[in-house]
C-alpha cells in the first residue's frame, strides 16, 4: 500500500515540506484538510447533513461529524478536496458549486494523536435535498442524519441539548436502518465555537 503524504506547514501556513500521515499525526505537524457541510434547503426548513464516522476510524470513531471531509494529499489544493463528497457520499459535484467559508485552525491532541489542521471550510446548499440522494461509503460512513439548522445553532451555542436528528444507520453490507437520535455535544466531533460561527455566518450570508 502506498504511503499517504501530506504537505506540512509552519504556524503561519508557510510550506515546510512533506511527511507521511503517521509522522504528521505523531509530531503534530500542520497540514491541510477539506471540510464540506451539506445544507438541505426545503419547504420544511434548513437541515444540515451529518455523518456518523465508522467504528474503525483512527480518530473519533462512531461520533457524528461533518457531512464530508478529508485530508489534502501532498500537491493538492482545496479544490481537489471536492472528491471527498464523491468518495464518502457518492455525490459528484463541481468545486464551483461549493461556497468557501474560510480557513479554521483546528488542534486536537486526544487519543494519542496530535492533529494540527488548516481546515478549508465549505458549504454546499442543495434545494430539496434528501438523504436518499447519497450512497455512504461502506467501511467509512456508518450513518447519515439530518439536523435542523436552528437546532444545531442552539446546540453549538450552548442554548440547550439534546436535539433531534433523523436518518439512517448503514452496516458494512450496505443495509440501512432508519433511526432517530437525541444528539448532545458529546455525540459529535468537538470543534470550537468559532468553527461553528464561521459555518453559520457563511450559510446566512
Amino acid at each position: 500500500m502506498a504511503r499517504e503524504l501530506f504537505d506540512t506547514y509552519d504556524d503561519d501556513m508557510h510550506w515546510t515540506g512533506t511527511a507521511t500521515r503517521q509522522a504528521v499525526h505523531r509530531l503534530g505537524l500542520w497540514h491541510q484538510t477539506f471540510h464540506c457541510w451539506i445544507l438541505h434547503r426545503t419547504a420544511a426548513g434548513d437541515f444540515l447533513v451529518v455523518q456518523r464516522r465508522h467504528r474503525t476510524k483512527d480518530t473519533h470513531p462512531n461520533l457524528l461529524d461533518i457531512s464530508a471531509a478529508g485530508h489534502l494529499a501532498a500537491g493538492e489544493t482545496r479544490a481537489d478536496g471536492v472528491r471527498e463528497l464523491e468518495e464518502e457520499l457518492g455525490l459528484a459535484v463541481a468545486y464551483a458549486d461549493l461556497k468557501p467559508l474560510g480557513i479554521y485552525r483546528y488542534v486536537d491532541e486526544s487519543g494519542g494523536v496530535k492533529d494540527h489542521e488548516f481546515c478549508h471550510l465549505h458549504v454546499l446548499i442543495r434545494a430539496d435535498g434528501h438523504l436518499a440522494d447519497y450512497r455512504p461509503a461502506l467501511g467509512e460512513v456508518s450513518g447519515l442524519y439530518e439536523v435542523r439548522l436552528e437546532d444545531m445553532q442552539n446546540l453549538c451555542r450552548g442554548r440547550g441539548e439534546p436535539i433531534q436528528a433523523a436518518g439512517f444507520e448503514v452496516d458494512d453490507n450496505g443495509h440501512q436502518t432508519r433511526r432517530e437520535l437525541q444528539v448532545g455535544r458529546g455525540d459529535m466531533v468537538a470543534f470550537g465555537t468559532a468553527y461553528y460561527e464561521m459555518l453559520f455566518q457563511g450559510i446566512g450570508e
